[in-house]
Order: structure tokens, then sequence, then C-alpha cells
């Protein structure tokens, strides 16, 4: 029971960071369908400290409630590319524990973009009338995104705390 209750916190937390973050980025950092931002940063680490569940759960949880503060309906289709961030790396993350490796992190976190920000993401935004070739300016950024983000994760899990959190989240 203990530990339910200590993921359901993290998640909380990372819920909360992934909101905050998006807000302050949406706000600053935002040039028609093409934002700089390191919101996904969150639910990456949900999916690697806790798997594939909770990460998905984070992506839902923290675009269904940061879509409405920033003025936007809710998409689903946006919703699920924020879920599939989590889940695919925490799938991919069992992985990345065991070996603990930038390039491993790096492969699990480009993956993860490459899947949810990309390509499902970027459907959704189609359906608010974003045309394809600002749409195709998406790709260079996530994957420059997806290297910084790597680096934090990477750099977070070398720290004995947060690493035998991963672990004791994934049991």
């Amino acid at each position: 029971m203990k530990t339910n209750i200590k993921k359901l916190a993290i998640s909380a937390l990372m819920t909360a960071l992934c909101i905050v973050i998006g807000l302050v980025c949406k706000r600053f950092l935002t040039f028609g369908a093409i934002r700089v931002t390191f919101e996904n940063l969150p639910i990456l680490l949900a999916g690697y400290l806790l798997g594939p569940i909770y990460g998905g759960a984070v992506g839902i949880a923290a675009d269904l409630v940061s879509a409405p503060l920033s003025g936007f309906g809710i998409n689903p289709v946006i919703t699920l590319g924020a879920a599939s961030v989590g889940v695919i790396a925490g799938l991919l993350s069992g992985y990345i524990m065991k070996t603990n490796g930038f390039l491993h992190t790096l492969t699990a976190t480009l993956a993860s973009h490459a899947v949810g920000s990309m390509i499902i993401k970027s459907l959704g935004l189609l359906m608010y009338g974003y045309a394809w070739q600002m749409l195709a300016l998406r790709i260079p950024l996530y994957f420059v995104i997806g290297i910084a983000e790597a680096y934090a994760v990477y750099i977070l899990l070398k720290n004995k705390r947060i690493l035998d959190l991963a672990k004791e989240g994934r049991k």
C-alpha cells in the first residue's frame, strides 16, 4: 500500500511539473505550431521511474488539465500523443535501468518523441488547421529537445537516490 501511495504522489508531482513547464513555455516560447518546451520531461521521468502505466497516466492528466488552462480545448489526439510519450518511455526504460547508458536513454527518449510528439501530436495539430509545412518544423525541433531531455534524464538517473526510486517504482 505504501508503494502505491508513493507512486501516486510522484505521479501527481510529475503532472504538476508538466503543467507548469507547459504553461510557461506556451506563454514565452510559442511561435505558431512551434513551441520550444520541455514539458515532456516529467512525463518521460514518470515513465522511466514508475513504468508505462504511470507514464501514460501522467501524460493524460497533464494534457487534460493544461489544455483548458492555456485556452485550448481538449484534443483527444494530442492527449493520446502525450500519453504515448510516457508509455513508450516506460516500456523502453526497463532496458535503460539495466545499462544506464546515455545512448540507451537517448534512444528511448527520441523514440518517445518520434511517436508521441512528432507523429501523434502533429496529427492532432492538423485538426486545428496548421499546415503540414509548419508541422514539418516540429521534427528537427523535437529531435533537439529530445537530445536535451535525454541528457537531463541521464544525469538524473545517475543520482543514486533517483535510481533507487526508479528501481523501487518499477516493482
